[in-house]
This record gives structure tokens, sequence and C-alpha cells, in this order.
């Protein structure tokens, strides 16, 4: 091939660059192609594009279904430092004045000075063996060995071994141990005023003797209104409906904290916005997909989509589902009008938030029922005894449905169009491919044919020059 390029255009004088102009010549169908290809990626682009903003907006609107978004509580606190407050989305409304008396505590026992362990680190060992037994408060006088539980000590176990043994029956004796300046501490899990004892042999040995200091528990005072309250713990969830009181400082006689539970319709009216923005953000990016910009311009920029009737219903069914009556059985709140939220000509939405509040405090149930409403239609069928069918009529469950038509995995429009475009690209990658190698063909058989005809040229110039010679013989 080196010396056909070389030979090639010696006497005819067709080179590569003559060759090279009549490929691209005929390289305009692969430019058809690459073209096509480039379009179908741009449009199978929008459409994941959309997918995604769809699935977010499906997402928003399934927010509106749920029971914490509408029953959401505001809770607080004048002081967090004597008492912090947590509440259901139920928890009963209201100011409370609190008043802590008394904090709970558990019982505690400290063990005497250990000898063993006087001149030793926390893991070196004691030299002691034996048994060590804790007996809790609730035990069954009937069955005291189910109450009782021994610790094994051996003569390797070191104060932090003999510690660990103790918590890994915690669970069972109710008991926690812990270690300070090598003392032991015992626990009870439980708060209040309660006792546990202590035997076994190593009992005096461990300084858990007459020599230990045992403190009771005591239970937690609270008073509510004027109303006292004792537990057996610092977190009350009883004493206020839907309320939990988590205790953490005395109060200073004669102030009490105050607490309140409200209504928060925070949360509500942020969902609801959040499902606005996010139908903005679809119709707009819609509406550049199809923008036909204008034609009247030399170097017209149009949308990715433009002309998409599939398109065009996803954009037509969301503005009517914005705008359409909902027969959910409230005179009150019927419309997405009736919570502040109007539509425009161009089909963008705004919220009116002081509309959204009041509907919000006139009837918060119907508000919902205006996203989410089910209801039971009796049908007949010849034959057959009248069946009760579900019909789901809110907005939010109207256009998650439209959306689910687009968005399913499996049947959806988008992922049917998606497959579509997949399949395409690859023909056209084919089809370009084929191109290229009847391209690259072609181009072997110019440079072949080309250098023959040189070959040719050549060959009758060596005859001429002969024939020459034989009819005009050089004179003498």
């Amino acid at each position: 091939m080196a010396n056909d390029l070389s030979f090639m255009g010696s006497y005819s004088g067709i080179d590569m660059n003559t060759v090279d102009s009549l490929i691209q010549a005929e390289s305009g169908k692969l430019v058809q192609y690459t073209n096509k290809q480039a379009t179908l990626t741009t449009e199978k682009t929008a459409w994941k594009d959309i997918n995604t903003r769809l699935s977010s907006l499906y997402e928003k609107l399934g927010s509106l279904q749920e029971d914490a978004t509408f029953k959401s509580r505001a809770i607080t606190s004048s002081d967090t430092n004597k008492l912090t407050i947590s509440a259901k989305t139920d928890a009963q409304l209201g100011d409370y004045s609190v008043q802590v008396n008394r904090l709970a505590t558990s019982t505690t026992m400290t063990s005497g000075l250990i000898p063993s362990a006087a001149d030793k680190t926390v893991m070196d060992a004691l030299g002691l063996a034996g048994d060590f037994t804790i007996t809790n408060q609730d035990f069954d006088l009937a069955k005291p060995e189910e109450n009782t539980f021994s610790i094994d000590i051996k003569v390797e176990d070191s104060l932090k071994d003999i510690v660990g043994k103790i918590n890994e029956q915690t669970k069972l004796s109710g008991v926690q141990a812990k270690i300070i300046d090598r003392q032991i501490i015992l626990t009870d899990t439980k708060m209040g005023n309660r006792t546990f004892t202590v035997g076994g042999d190593l009992a005096d040995d461990l300084g858990l003797d007459t020599n230990a200091t045992l403190i009771n528990g005591q239970s937690s005072e609270i008073e509510i209104d004027g109303i006292t309250i004792t537990k057996d713990t610092n977190t009350i969830e009883d004493a206020i409906d839907g309320v939990t009181l988590t205790l953490k400082e005395l109060s200073e006689v004669g102030k009490p904290t105050t607490v309140t539970v409200k209504e928060d319709t925070a949360k509500t009216e942020k969902a609801i916005q959040d499902v606005v923005d996010q139908y903005n953000s679809i119709l707009s990016f819609v509406g550049d997909q199809l923008d036909v910009g204008d034609p009247s311009a030399e170097k017209n920029k149009t949308g990715a989509l433009v002309g998409d009737s599939t398109l065009m219903r996803l954009e037509m069914g969301l503005r009517s589902l914005m705008t359409a009556n909902v027969n959910n059985g409230s005179t009150s709140v019927k419309n997405m009008s009736d919570l502040g939220i109007t539509v425009d000509r161009a089909g963008k939405a705004t919220l009116d938030s002081k509309k959204l509040k009041e509907a919000l405090a006139n009837d918060p149930a119907a508000v919902k029922n205006l996203f989410f409403n089910t209801e039971g239609i009796e049908t007949a069928v010849a034959g057959e005894p009248l069946a009760t069918v579900e019909k789901e009529n809110g907005m939010a469950q109207k256009m998650r449905s439209l959306i689910d038509s687009y968005i399913s995995e499996k049947t959806g429009i988008i992922a049917n169009k998606s497959t579509t475009f997949e399949n395409e690209i690859k023909d056209i990658s084919k089809s370009i491919t084929s191109f290229n190698e009847r391209l690259e063909k072609k181009r072997t058989n110019y440079i072949a044919m080309f250098t023959r005809l040189d070959t040719v040229m050549m060959e009758a110039e060596s005859q001429m020059a002969y024939l020459n010679s034989q009819f005009n013989p050089p004179s003498k």
C-alpha cells in the first residue's frame, strides 16, 4: 500500500487529496447517522431528567398521606436545664406548669477498702477464689434461687475481671458494677427506693460487708398544675397524654417550668410548598424541552423534545390535576385554590401561605382529604351480589397514578421510551460501523484504481517513446 500511495499521481496527477475529496463527497450519509444518534441521545437524557423530577414529585406527594405531616406538634420548655419534652403526633394540647421537687436515683453500694487490691493495679490478679452472690429486690420468696446470681471468682482474676464478670450478668441480676479508686460500686439499674443484697464466700474480701456504704435510691417527684406525681424514673411518659418529660434538675422553689404543646402547621406547610416547588420545576423543565424557540431566527435553538405528544399529554395532565375539583365530601376544601394554590396561564403554581394557614386552622382533616381520599363504591355485576370497590379520588392519589404511568420501572412510558432509544442508538452505531467499513473499502479501491491508471499511463508513455524512437531514428 505504501508503494501504491507513493506511486499514485505520478502520471495522472490524481493523488490522495483527490481520493479524500471523493470519500468526503460520499460521507454525507455518515453525518446524518451521527446527527440522528446525537439527537436520540439528547432526547433520552431529557426523558431521564424528567423521570428523576417526576420521581421526586411522587415522593413529595406521598408525604401528604402521612399522619405526621398533618398532626405534628410544636413543643417548648421554658427551662430546658430543668426538663426537656418530646411529644407524639396525638399529644394533648395545652400549657402545663411543672415543678421538679425530686429526681429519681438508683440504690448504690460502695465497697470498703479491698485489702488484696491495696498495692495492686486493677489489672493485677487478686489471688481470691470463691463465689460472690447478688440478690435483687424482685426476688420471689418461693423461688429465691431464680433471683440470686452467683459470680465464680478464680485466683488469677483481677479487680477488672471481677467487675467484668458481675456486668456479664447485669441483664439478669439488675445490678451493674464499676471501679473507682480500686473500690467496687454496685448500682441498681432500676431507679426508686429499692435494695439488693450481696453474699457468698468473697463478700468480705471484696469490701462488700458491713463496711460497705449503702445509699438507697428514691423516686422522682413532680407537680403538674398542682397535682403531685411520683415515678421510679426521670423519664415520665404517662403524666400528660402523648408527652414525655425528661427531668434533669430540681426546680427552684416557686419557679416551675412551663411546658407548651401546640399544633405545628410548619411541617404541613413545608410539605405542601415542596409539592408546589417540585411541580413548578417539572413544568418549567418540560416547557424548555417543548420550546420551539424563534423559527425566524437564523440559528434558532429548540428544546430537545419539541412536538413530543407524550410529553405534551404529561404537561396537560399535571396542569389539569392542579386545578381540578376533588370529590372528597368536603365543602370547605374541594380544590387547590381553597388552600391558596393558584395556577397561572403558563401553568406555574403559587402558594398563598396565609390562606393555607387558615385552611389548616379551620379543618386540617379536609386539607388532608383533598390530597388523599378513598371512597367505597358499590357496584353490581349480573348474577353477582353487590361488591364494594374502593376508588381513590384525592388529588395526590390521581397525580401519583399519572406519574406512575410514566416512571414505573417495568411498564412506565419513560422506561419503554428509554428502551426504544437504546435500541435505535445501537442500530445507528451498527450502521455507522458498516458505513465506515464500506467507505474504507472504497478508499482502498480508489487507491488501487488510480494506481493502475498511473501504471497504464507510465506504460503508454514508455511505448510511445519506443515507437517514436523507431519512426524517428536519431540522425547519424
